[in-house]
């Protein structure tokens, strides 16, 4: 079998701050307490103010764009993001330092995307002391030979639609623990959002993903969709942010504490300006975690849909949770 080929350099320096974490939340949804309480790190043992998962992931991007635009497709108005997967390693706290490197992958982010016809990159993020706080890959669609007329890009085709079920909250035994999320567990669908050119302009400016399929607009109407794209990754945040603040309403063990192991989510179709979304999310499987006794993982499914009801991406989340 052929060797792996190596990771970069380091590059991409960029120190977490209170005023990026801050910002990251305002970006996303994201208010989880564990971000924004300085007391509530400390009070659970965590060592202080915890950072986002998702910032370290949302930078990575910034660092691809920034540092090999290549891996991103930069400059080609056909590629698109059609896959991205997540998964954090250590907590990441104030004033840590992130570098990126990355290394070419013949393996696609996620299932259900075409290997033949894509650029597939793996990622690590690192600390100060050099320890891997977040691992990753991030999938890009490339023309194939018989696309040259403008068709568009190899995307995937979304599976069925999420089936949610009732579920209001009355009756449930609380807390719920980690083996109760399936049965119990929050589901639903978000109240919407409409996507403004304020949420592209400040997403790829403070992430440093300047991908002209996002900003520039005679580019993007030469690309795969005729018109800017609002960047994938915000719209995986933004519907993260959806499911958590559903999440993080009911009760759970340990103050409501549930660590986020990683994430993954396919690309369907484009998401432009003045489009509404909505989330749906539902928990769908738990399991005894095999490194932490008393803890379980338990992965929901989330899905994206726009004012035409269309899927325009889905989605799995991991989080740790304590078990009865």
């Amino acid at each position: 079998m052929p060797e792996s080929p190596s990771f970069s350099e380091p590059v991409g320096h960029r120190t977490v701050t209170h005023a990026a974490i801050t910002t990251f939340g305002g970006l996303t949804g994201d208010y989880a307490q564990m971000h924004f309480d300085r007391d509530f790190g400390t009070a659970q043992g965590m060592g202080g103010t915890i950072a986002h998962g998702l910032l370290s992931g949302a930078w990575a991007l910034g660092a691809l764009a920034q540092h090999a635009p290549e891996r991103l497709g930069l400059g080609e108005p056909s590629a698109v993001m059609t896959g991205y997967r997540v998964k954090f390693s250590r907590m990441i706290f104030i004033d840590d330092l992130f570098s990126l490197r990355w290394r070419n992958s013949e393996a696609p982010a996620t299932e259900g995307l075409a290997s033949e016809h894509g650029l597939h990159t793996e990622f690590e993020v690192l600390n100060q002391r050099d320890e891997v706080v977040t691992r990753g890959s991030v999938s890009m669609s490339e023309p194939r030979a018989d696309e040259s007329s403008g068709d568009g890009p190899s995307l995937p085709l979304p599976s069925e639609p999420l089936s949610i079920g009732p579920w209001t909250g009355e009756g449930i035994p609380l807390p719920i623990y980690a083996e109760d999320m399936v049965k119990h567990g929050p589901r639903g669908e978000s109240l919407g959002r409409t996507v403004t050119e304020t949420d592209i302009v400040n997403w790829t400016n403070f992430t440093g993903e300047l991908n002209p399929l996002y900003l520039n607009a005679p580019f993007a109407e030469e690309g795969a969709f005729g018109a800017r794209v609002a960047p994938p990754m915000w719209t995986f945040c933004l519907g993260f942010g959806d499911y958590l603040r559903d999440l993080l309403s009911v009760s759970m063990p340990s103050s409501g504490f549930a660590g986020h192991l990683g994430d993954s989510w396919r690309f369907f179709a484009p998401v432009l300006v003045h489009d509404t979304l909505r989330t749906r999310h539902r928990p769908v499987s738990f399991k005894p975690s095999g490194s932490r006794p008393g803890m379980g993982v338990v992965e929901f499914a989330l899905e994206i849909v726009n004012q035409r009801d269309e899927i325009v991406q889905d989605g799995r989340v991991a989080m740790m949770m304590s078990m009865r």
